[in-house]
């Protein structure tokens, strides 16, 4: 194999869940059985880099620095927002069709182990938002392992504190230690409707 080819295998195995062998039979497809797939695939990605960036809002995703189409929708409540660890869980949770409130994407959450502390996650802008005065309700939909009770716990700890917020966190019809994003939209409603205090 080429040393471009090596290169493709390379890049692809940076995706999430692509080990070596799959990122070899996506290379090898690319290449040598839909061409076209991949030239589409290709200008999909330079057109996306150069319009798709986080929501200056909830860090969700947007085009041309505008806020994203949850931010920008008056009928969404403002009252409530939901924080969530990645802009993927945001799709998740609205297949689901049970939250009608905002957003608010942390970009992760804490893990000393690989050196994400609070300085590297949205939480600036989330105390912000709630010390705006809009925020009634944030709804804490992290993971349901360490990391996400760890976030939970600080941002109750050090981003709420004291404010007049309800502050809940979505039941678990979840398995522990899945990601809400790999969840079906009828476990995320029933997650979503049995939330609970925090």
């Amino acid at each position: 194999m080429g040393k471009s080819f090596e290169k493709l295998k390379s890049a692809l195995k940076k995706l999430p869940g692509a080990g070596a062998k799959s990122a070899e039979r996506m290379a090898v497809h690319l290449m040598l059985e839909d061409r076209n797939a991949a030239r589409e695939i290709a200008e999909a990605i330079v057109s996306a880099l150069g319009n798709v960036e986080p929501c200056p809002v909830c860090g969700g995703l947007s085009e041309g620095g505008e806020p994203c189409h949850i931010c920008a929708n008056a009928a969404r409540s403002g009252a409530a927002v939901c924080v969530v660890e990645r802009a993927g869980d945001i799709e998740a949770i609205e297949k689901s069709g049970a939250w009608g409130g905002k957003y608010h994407v942390l970009g992760g959450k804490l893990s000393p182990l690989k050196k994400i502390g609070a300085d590297k996650l949205n939480m600036e802008s989330l105390r912000r938002r709630i010390e705006g005065g809009e925020i009634e309700e944030i709804m804490l939909a992290l993971s349901n392992d360490i990391e996400g009770r760890a976030t939970c716990m600080y941002i109750q700890e050090h981003i709420v504190g004291s404010k007049p917020v309800r502050l809940t966190r979505i039941g678990f019809g979840l398995p522990s230690g899945s990601q809400l994003g790999y969840a079906d939209a009828d476990t995320i409603k029933n997650a979503l409707d049995s939330r609970k205090n925090f």
